[in-house]
Parts: C-alpha cells; sequence; structure tokens
C-alpha cells in the first residue's frame, strides 16, 4: 500500500504493552467479539526482533466481512503478516499510523489511504478509509474500499437497468416520495413529473387490477410481512405487467410511517412464457418448434464482445426437439465478457424453462460481480429452489480482455478445449453437478490466453455415444479438431466449427467457440 501524507517518523523501539490475560484467552476473546460485529475490522499483534524493535504485524482475527486488497477474506486472513503480504506499505501513512497508535494508545484515521502495488508488473491502485486503534496490547483495524464501493454502486444501476428493477419509497410522515431512475423508466415516466404519490397510483393500475392494489394495500395497514402482488400499469398506449414486493416501516408505537416497495417490470418475460406456453402446444411442427425456442431463449448475439469473437451452433435432438442445453455470452464491462454453456438434464417444456431460468439468471449474477464460482453456488441454489428433481451441468467462465486471463470453474460439465497452435488441450476443474446438494461450494482455475486461441465450450451430446466412456469421446473430437488444424484452413473457427457434429442426435448440443483478439497494443 503507498501514497499520502507521511507522519512524523517515530522511534522504532516501543515497550510491548501487555494483555491483562494469558495470550492464547485474548486471542480468543477477541475472535469472538470480531466473529459476531459486520464490517471490516482485523486485529493484529506486533512482531518484534530480539531488540524489541517492531519489524511486522501479525493478524490474529478478522471479522467474517473482512476482505483484503489479495481477496482474503474472514478467517483465511489469521496469520498474515503484513511485510510478507502487502510489502506495499512499508514507509507509508498506514505503517507510521500503527507505530504511533501502539505506542500512544490515540486513534488514528486516515479517510483516503491510497494503496499501489504491482501485480504481474502492472501496478494497481485501490483507495481506502482506514480506522486504527489499540486494543489489548494489539492493533484493531478497520476499513472500507471506496473505489470498491463507486464500483459496486455502477454495477447495482446497472444490474437495475438490466433486470428493470426499481424502488420507491412514500414517507406518511413528510409526504415525501423518492423513485430511483429505473422505476421512473419502468412508468415511462420524466424525472420532471416528479414520482406519483401512494394514494393516487391507482390511476395508473389497469381498472381490473385496481382492486389487487387495494387489497394488498389493506393488509399492509396491520401485516408486518412484506407482500407481493403483481398488476398492470398504463405506460404510454400499452399497459406493463409489474411485479412488486411492498414492505411498511412502523414507528415504536407500531404506526405506518413509510412504505417501501421494488418492482420489476416483467412485460417481456410474460411474453417469453405466453410464446413457450403457445410453442408448446405445437409438438407436432418440429422445426418451427426449435426455430422458435433458439430465438425466445438462445438468440445469436450479434454485439461485439471485449477480446473475443464468438461462433455458436445448436443442434436439437431429432427425437425431442425441446431440450436444456443453453449457453451465454455477454459483456460484463469494458473489458470483462462471461461466457457459459449448461445443460439442464431432460428435454420438454420442464427443461426448456428451467434452461431458460438458469440461463437468465446468469446474466443479474454477472453484472452484480460474482466470479465463475459464486455464480454456479447461486445457480445451484436457484435450481434447487426452482425444481428440486432436476440436475444439470454447467461450465461457466470470464475472460478479462485487458491482462488476458481467463478464470472457470466446472459443475460436472466436459472441460473446455484450448486450441493453441496446432496443439489441443483439456482445460478441466472438476465440481459437483448442478442440483445435487443444497449447500455446494466451487473453486476458479485460471489461465492465461494468448491471440489466436480458440476456445471450445460445449454440451456432452457432441462426444457421448451409448457404450463409449465421454474420455474416448473428448479423445476423438481432439483427433477431428487436430484433423481440422493439419489442413491449414483460413479461418480456423470457421474450418472447426463447421467439422463438428453431434455424436448422440437423440440428445441437443450446444456449441460455442471464441476467438482471442490481441489486447491494445498487441499484434496478433
Amino acid at each position: 500500500m503507498g501514497g499520502g501524507d507521511r507522519i512524523l517518523r517515530l522511534t522504532p523501539v516501543i515497550p510491548p504493552v501487555e494483555p491483562p490475560e494469558p495470550r492464547d484467552a485474548t486471542i480468543a476473546r477477541i475472535r469472538a467479539l470480531l466473529d459476531a460485529i459486520p464490517g471490516q475490522v482485523a486485529w493484529s499483534l506486533p512482531v518484534r526482533d530480539e531488540a524489541g524493535r517492531i519489524v511486522d504485524f501479525e493478524i490474529m482475527a478478522a471479522s467474517r466481512e473482512a476482505v483484503d486488497v489479495h481477496g482474503s477474506a474472514g478467517a483465511e486472513m489469521i496469520g498474515i503478516r503484513m511485510s510478507e503480504s502487502y510489502p506495499a506499505t512499508a514507509d507509508t501513512i498506514l505503517w507510521e499510523s500503527y507505530l504511533r497508535v501502539l505506542e500512544t494508545g490515540e486513534p488514528v484515521e486516515i479517510a483516503d489511504y491510497a494503496h499501489v502495488e504491482s501485480l504481474e508488473g502492472v501496478p494497481h491502485r485501490s483507495t481506502w478509509g482506514v480506522r486504527v486503534s489499540r486494543v489489548s496490547g494489539g492493533l484493531l483495524t478497520a476499513w472500507i474500499r471506496h473505489d470498491e464501493e463507486e464500483r459496486q454502486a455502477a454495477r447495482l444501476l446497472h444490474t437495475e437497468r438490466l433486470g428493470n428493477i426499481g424502488w420507491g419509497h412514500w414517507s406518511r410522515l413528510t409526504g415525501e416520495v423518492e423513485w430511483s431512475d429505473q422505476l421512473y423508466a419502468i412508468h415511462g415516466r420524466d424525472r420532471g413529473e416528479g414520482p406519483i404519490a401512494l394514494e393516487h397510483y391507482r390511476t395508473v393500475v389497469h381498472p381490473e387490477d385496481v382492486p389487487v392494489l387495494d387489497r394488498t394495500l389493506d393488509v399492509l395497514r396491520t401485516s408486518e410481512v412484506p407482500q407481493k402482488f403483481e398488476v398492470r400499469i398504463r405506460r404510454g398506449e400499452e399497459f406493463r405487467h409489474i411485479r412488486a414486493t411492498a414492505e411498511v416501516g412502523r414507528d415504536g408505537t407500531g404506526q405506518p410511517i413509510e412504505v417501501h416497495v421494488v418492482a420489476q417490470d416483467i412485460t417481456d418475460w410474460r411474453r417469453t412464457a405466453d410464446e413457450l406456453a403457445e410453442v408448446s402446444q405445437r409438438l407436432e411442427e418440429e422445426s418451427q418448434l426449435t426455430a422458435r425456442l433458439q430465438n425466445i431463449i438462445m438468440p445469436v448475439p450479434d454485439d461485439p464482445l471485449p477480446g473475443v469473437e464468438i461462433a455458436v451452433r445448436y443442434f436439437p435432438a431429432e427425437t425431442a426437439p425441446l431440450g436444456g442445453d443453453w449457453y451465454q455470452a455477454i459483456p460484463v464491462d469494458s473489458h470483462d465478457v462471461l461466457l457459459a454453456v449448461g445443460d439442464v438434464a431432460g428435454h420438454g417444456l420442464a427443461a426448456a424453462s428451467a434452461m431458460a431460468k438458469l440461463r437468465h439468471a446468469i446474466t443479474g449474477l454477472a453484472f452484480a460481480d460474482h466470479d465463475p464460482a459464486q455464480i454456479l453456488v447461486a445457480l445451484n441454489r436457484l435450481l434447487r429452489r426452482m425444481r428440486p428433481d432436476v440436475l444439470a451441468t454447467a461450465v461457466v467462465a470470464n475472460y478479462d480482455s485487458v491482462n488476458g486471463t481467463l478464470s472457470w470453474s466446472h459443475a460436472g460439465h466436459p472441460p473446455m478445449l484450448l486450441v493453441r497452435g496446432d496443439t489441443v488441450h483439456r482445460l478441466h476443474h472438476p465440481g459437483v453437478l448442478l442440483g445435487v446438494f443444497e449447500t455446494v461450494s466451487y473453486t476458479c482455475a485460471s489461465a492465461r490466453l494468448q491471440a489466436g486461441d480458440l476456445l471450445l465450450m460445449f454440451t456432452d451430446g457432441l462426444i457421448e455415444r451409448p457404450g463409449r466412456d465421454l474420455f474416448d469421446g473428448l479423445d476423438a473430437l481432439g483427433a477431428t479438431i487436430s484433423d481440422v488444424l493439419r489442413r491449414r484452413p483460413r479461418d480456423r473457427m470457421a474450418a472447426i466449427m463447421e467439422a463438428l457434429a453431434p455424436s448422440n442426435t437423440s440428445d441437443d448440443t450446444c456449441i460455442l467457440v471464441a476467438r482471442i483478439q490481441p489486447r491494445t497494443g498487441e499484434v496478433s
């Protein structure tokens, strides 16, 4: 960590402060305390040399919410030494503050501490607010990351727009009404018009749905439980479907003083559900059904993705065109892209419906700053709540086009293939299937990609065949790709995609190939 004004350099020898109880008892007490409090807090003890000089600080306890600059969290931080893990803090205002607080006992607060650290030769800067206090012979440090707050706020706004979710607040005491930007957008209302007062809201509700709104407001007057409801609201010349959750805040006597509402425009979801229902009634029109499902659930991406070019193919099963295979390829921000392929077990409307929900859910999770492992944990939870009798596999990857790093995680899915030059590599990272257990955990693997690399993601229909081991199928797939490469095609991605065909025509198959583009200033 580095930057900021220096404070007065202190004498390097500071008399140790004896704790009022045995060291082990002190550590246990403070760990129990930090385990129960919110926020990012850690307690460190000084490390001294033989002359009694402080040469380091070692973290002995950390709160559950504590996360350091490297991503270590909670108990993972115990045992970390400042000079080893955060060498950039040497001779900074933070290090000097640690020494001063330990000597004087007076707390120090640093409003904007700039930490600059080199990761793989690239300097990374972050800004923190830090407060240091002396407690039981050690230092209690609390911190908050300012630049992370701003980034999370931006992602939250992005997620609200993506999910078409807005919020509103009505004060019964002051009459003040506050709406989020997205709630204005949902209602097609200009900010200059101001929000709609709660008592006038029924004027924009479809006449047939006004009783639903009235019943909800009646229940909220006495209920402590948040109320969910759906109504149609007029926006211009059309009615939009709104799903909302409303909750009442009360004073000390139990009287309602404010109403909070979170609302989502689900019109497009309703339309998709109606189209799916319509499609399911026309199973005899197999070709039309397959094409329509692809357009509804898996449209071909036409927007450019940062750092990659992709191609996608979908092969419906010959006997059951409604399947559960899916893919996702979306830009998370200006330099990150999320790539995913999954397979919901079974066929028919149930599998297609579960597939659509998983595919849509992954978009919101990506914009909520979840890494691939966290996304799989959330998808597992969603599948268990939605369809506890259904299993699924998935591979989720995030590619950072700035540093060329691919991070990924598997949930019982076939490995990805990396084609570099004339060689085909398997990228595997085992993880349990989605839907097997109520609680699961996943981890991420990572690799550095190069311009011209091809990344192949697919479902098991591409390699499985009755009586053949999946690894034999992987060998056959690798041989097919190698044969294509030996011909030196002008467009390697198109040639490989053209050569791939399902091994099992009774199962649907989804294939996604991503070609890595040169990074800024890099020549392919």
